[in-house]
């Protein structure tokens, strides 16, 4: 069952890779800020001061303004640094792109020397995604055993994919390590599952 689960995974993330370059490039996308302002407004999540997003890599979804408008919304943020010896994310605060250095897998992240911060809320890449509110990564796992660490330890957050419209499938394959998001955001909708 589970080489079942993996293998369609694998089959899957093989055709959004493909699929995801090309809404890329179709240069159709566009930050959706009332969208932003909506999901803000649930929750009282703008009483949460730090925040995680990432800086974009390949053909993901730009979080150029993002992360712009989270620093304007005077947030604190934060991006997602692989804390190897444990398989987790650890998440540096983010001061400016002149403050970056290569990491793992050559990704650019937060210097060492910049703070350890635990989010309230975490923007998440994503291959794919599902009316579920489950989402297909790179098949590290880091963000979901990161989540569940979270969980485990009663840290109060809330979880966001951040992916284009596009990229939504009727069913992303999940196995019991698979963290279900709290919403999912895109160019052109916002999708809440909680």
């Amino acid at each position: 069952m589970k080489n079942n689960i993996l293998e369609k995974k694998h089959s899957i993330r093989k055709e959004q890779f493909e699929l995801r370059k090309k809404l890329y490039s179709s240069a159709n996308y566009f930050f959706n800020e009332p969208l932003f302002i909506e999901l803000f407004n649930k929750k009282n999540l703008q009483n949460y001061n730090i925040v995680s997003s990432f800086i974009s890599i390949n053909s993901e979804i730009d979080t150029t303004e993002l992360n712009d408008y989270i620093l304007r919304m005077k947030k604190i943020l934060c991006l997602p640094v692989i804390f190897k010896k444990n398989n987790h994310l650890l998440f540096r605060k983010f001061s400016s792109k002149n403050e970056m250095e290569e990491g793992l897998m050559k990704i650019k992240e937060p210097k060492k020397e910049n703070k350890i911060l635990i989010p309230n809320i975490l923007f998440i890449p994503c291959l794919a995604f599902d009316n579920r509110g489950f989402r297909l990564g790179y098949g590290g796992g880091y963000y979901d055993r990161t989540l569940a660490r979270f969980r485990n330890n009663n840290k109060r957050f809330v979880s966001i994919g951040y992916a284009f419209e596009g990229q939504k499938i009727p069913v992303v394959p999940t196995d019991k390590f698979d963290m279900k998001l709290d919403y999912v955001i895109t160019e052109k909708m916002l999708y809440t599952f909680i």
